[in-house]
């Protein structure tokens, strides 16, 4: 598996790109924003987009999926089945407030906590880690975690917003990404990465 971080949005989001250079297939976590580029290194390596995947609903992870669906008829979006009503729903995703017009989004596929999903060789494995919105989630794939808002690098999500539950947030980190061995790569939606295995150690919010 490789994976390329670009930052992406009005609020600097981690979008990834990561693919089976064998096979050819890619997927994509948290388009904050369209970006040229990445549709670009998408065909200058061959690949075939299968997934849009999103962590969370809110319009700073979700401002790119229309474009790039636009580039890529043949994606499929796959979204935590309890985010149906963040995600579709402009002023509940902040996305009006950021982009000054509603932006929505249907997954196509809405999947549910410890349910899995082949792209090439690689098995995503989706964690429901709520706290952050209802249906947050993060991805296990090959020793990395795409954990998008729910944990950064010595920090924790904001739960302020609707749908938000700190203590909620917490259990979510501690029963289910602190459950991952200590050398899985964390890969945050903001910031940089870390590790499981540093987060246990050093974190102030856990």
């Amino acid at each position: 598996m490789k994976i390329i971080r670009y930052v992406t949005g009005p609020i600097q989001v981690n979008t990834y790109l990561a693919y089976d250079e064998a096979a050819k297939k890619a997927f994509m976590v948290d388009p904050g924003g369209y970006a040229a580029e990445i549709t670009k290194k998408i065909e200058e390596l061959g690949l075939t987009l299968e997934y849009i995947v999103l962590t969370h609903g809110h319009g700073d992870h979700i401002g790119g999926v229309h474009g790039f669906q636009q580039d890529f008829p043949g994606v499929k979006v796959v979204a935590h089945q309890e985010e149906r009503e963040m995600l579709m729903n402009g002023n509940l995703n902040s996305s009006v407030e950021m982009f000054g017009k509603p932006v929505t989004v249907d997954a196509d596929l809405w999947v549910r906590d410890r349910e899995t999903l082949q792209v090439g060789d690689m098995e995503l494995t989706f964690f429901h880690t709520p706290g952050h919105t209802k249906g947050g989630m993060s991805i296990y794939v090959k020793g990395h975690v795409f954990s998008g808002d729910t944990l950064f690098r010595f920090s924790i999500g904001r739960t302020d917003f609707y749908g938000g539950d700190f203590k909620i947030l917490i259990n979510s980190i501690k029963d289910a990404l602190f459950t991952l061995p200590d050398d899985t790569v964390v890969l945050p939606g903001h910031m940089d990465i870390t590790t499981i295995g540093d987060e246990k150690r050093g974190n102030p919010f856990v």
